[in-house]
């Protein structure tokens, strides 16, 4: 296993990792390049910063995951690195591929940069990513029954808090009975 630093935990965890590796398999990528496109991975509520990157990229060169293959001196900012992976930076990535973390408060982002990595593992390996996320989903939804069923019989709550909660509540499985239909229809191929 890993070891992992609590900064990196708290910046974006293993899937910042899978999705620079995914990246790596198909071409070497500049470290600009990697903070472009995971900014628009990652949408516009979060940015990730240079700060959450540098750190990234030389654990992994540490850890034997990526190498830097070409260096550029700029004279109008940091020098740039071209880095590329290696052989146990491949493993890495399929073991990142077909790990199912118990506690992953990413696990949408996870799976959409598994998705997105479908091309680079066998039909097998996407089968079970599904399966995984389709048991975490189906999970959700029973908590979110389990929940509705619980607040309504709160005696303590007045009847506005009741009703914002449990619209609240609402909000949550009618998002997770969304991704279970989504994920029934447009994944049926590896199901």
């Amino acid at each position: 296993m890993q070891v992992y630093s609590m900064i990196f935990l708290c910046k974006g965890g293993p899937v910042y990792e899978l999705f620079l590796l995914g990246k790596l398999l198909a071409r070497p990528w500049y470290g600009y390049e990697f903070h472009q496109v995971l900014n628009a991975f990652v949408g516009p509520s979060r940015q990730v910063s240079w700060g959450t990157i540098y750190p990234l990229f030389r654990r992994l060169q540490t850890q034997g995951f990526i190498r830097s293959i070409s260096h550029q001196t700029s004279e109008d900012g940091p020098d740039r690195h071209a880095y590329t992976i290696t052989a146990a930076g491949k493993r890495r990535f399929h073991e990142l591929m077909i790990e199912e973390r118990k506690t992953n408060a990413d696990y949408r982002e996870t799976f959409r940069a598994k998705v997105g990595n479908f091309s680079r593992v066998d039909n097998s390996t996407r089968k079970s990513v599904i399966r995984s996320y389709l048991q975490r989903i189906v999970a959700i939804q029973a908590h979110t029954t389990q929940q509705y069923d619980l607040v309504q019989h709160v005696t303590t709550l007045n009847e506005d808090e009741r009703t914002l909660i449990l619209r609240a509540i609402r909000h949550e499985r009618s998002l997770v009975e969304h991704e279970i239909n989504w994920l029934q229809k447009e994944m049926a191929e590896f199901l």
